[in-house]
């Protein structure tokens, strides 16, 4: 009889038209825009760290990573990458020599780092062909003089499928010793979507590697891809090390990409760490709101008290009220949170082209009055150079989830202290101030 009580008392007050119900949906309200910003933040980051991770993983640093000594023949490299192919679990195996140079042009250089690997790594890794698109050209590395350059590199030389260029390095130990300037043709062009892969990054085959790297000045290695990237590596590793033979050192892409991933996750810790408050600070308002409903009714309150009501069903009556206030805010937050990460993408264009739209008008009233006056700059919310071409969006559950629930006890817990004051007026206090 007290619960029914409690929640009849509760509705009166959600649907009350007085002073009561402005209360509560400035409460509402407050948790639904406290919401969208943590939602947002929480799935966009989510969405960029594993879009991050998994172009790392395919393109950069491998699933498993086996360094051999600088001066291994490419037949040896080619041996060992056969017997680590052959381990259970191993889905690729790619021999990779790496080192740096500067590409040279007509007009312009850059410096680059060259990762010498099969021609056919296209069909040899499944998981780099679907996280690297050909934009020009082919991806065909079989000439020995061919390599694949990447969009943003193409657009800082000025060059195009076809174009000749001269590969400088040094063919000594440690960067010394005399200069080697081998001739090249850009095969194909390609783009990843993450820029710090892309930037200064070139594809060869392992042919030019003999002719252009210093076996002593170079890196050689093995990039191993497995079934499951994210489960626990102990087992395989151990493996792959034995197949691998003497003189190697084998890590994984944890290892490789540690301080980078526990940079992102700290990151993203700090954002919702914020977020978090501003939906504090709107649970502590659905508290001030209780409590001046419970301001606004004390004269129900002592009648009720006066009647027989018992101290529980008044307390639960406000907590109802609290934990509906803040269920309301929180789906509704939710919602709106979800539609706006959703098309975050959208979001942010408009937001740019918006702002562009006013700056050009602020800037054409500047030139009438202040012919000399500089332009104003373009503004840019989202810089694809430091991050991903475009957000990858992928919502997690579990995360929703979770700050649904927390929000609603948030809320719940605001509600007890203006809640057990109600419960413990007395109603002959109450009564003779009416």
């Amino acid at each position: 009889m007290s619960a029914r009580l409690a929640v009849f008392l509760s509705s009166r007050m959600l649907r009350g038209r007085d002073g009561t119900a402005r209360y509560l949906r400035g409460s509402v309200l407050g948790i639904a825009l406290s919401l969208v910003p943590l939602i947002v933040v929480m799935e966009v980051s989510t969405g960029m760290i594993e879009g991050i991770t998994a172009r790392l993983l395919e393109v950069g640093t491998y699933h498993v990573q086996v360094s051999l000594p600088p001066d291994t023949s490419l037949e040896e490299m080619q041996r060992r990458s056969g017997s680590i192919a052959a381990v259970p679990g191993v889905v690729a195996a790619i021999p990779e020599r790496q080192g740096t140079g500067l590409l040279i042009t007509a007009g312009s250089a850059a410096g680059v780092n060259i990762r010498c690997v099969p021609s056919d790594i296209f069909a040899a890794d499944p998981g780099f062909r679907s996280h690297v698109t050909v934009r020009a050209g082919t991806p065909d590395l079989s000439r020995p003089d061919a390599v694949m350059v990447s969009a943003a590199l193409a657009a800082s030389l000025g060059v195009s499928p076809g174009q000749s260029m001269s590969l400088l390095t040094t063919f000594g130990e440690n960067m010394s010793g005399a200069a080697r300037l081998t001739p090249v043709v850009v095969s194909g062009v390609y783009e990843t979507g993450y820029q710090e892969l892309d930037r200064t990054l070139v594809y060869a085959s392992l042919g030019l590697a003999s002719r252009a790297l210093s076996p002593r000045g170079s890196r050689a290695l093995i990039g191993v891809k497995v079934n499951e990237p994210f489960g626990d590596l102990t087992g395989i590793t151990e493996a792959i090390s034995n197949a691998a033979g003497n003189n190697t050192r084998v890590a994984t892409w944890r290892e490789i990409e540690y301080p980078r991933l526990a940079s992102f996750r700290t990151t993203k810790a700090l954002l919702l760490f914020i977020m978090a408050l501003i939906v504090v600070v709107a649970s502590v308002n659905v508290s001030s709101s209780v409590l001046m409903i419970v301001f606004e009714r004390r004269n129900e309150i002592g009648i009720l008290k006066s009647v027989g009501v018992g101290e529980q069903s008044l307390s639960l009556s406000f907590l109802l009220t609290g934990f509906a206030t803040g269920l309301m805010g929180t789906v509704a937050g939710i919602a709106a949170g979800l539609l706006v990460a959703v098309n975050i993408n959208q979001v942010i264009a408009g937001l740019e082209w918006t702002v562009n739209r006013v700056l050009e008008g602020v800037s054409f009233l500047r030139s009438a009055f202040l012919p000399t006056a500089p332009a104003l700059g373009t503004f840019t919310l989202f810089n694809s150079a430091y991050y991903l071409k475009s957000i990858p969006i992928r919502i997690d559950a579990s995360e929703v989830l979770m700050a649904a629930g927390a929000t609603m006890v948030l809320c719940a817990l605001a509600s007890w202290l203006p809640a057990a004051r109600a419960s413990r007026a007395r109603p002959l206090s109450i009564l003779r101030k009416v």
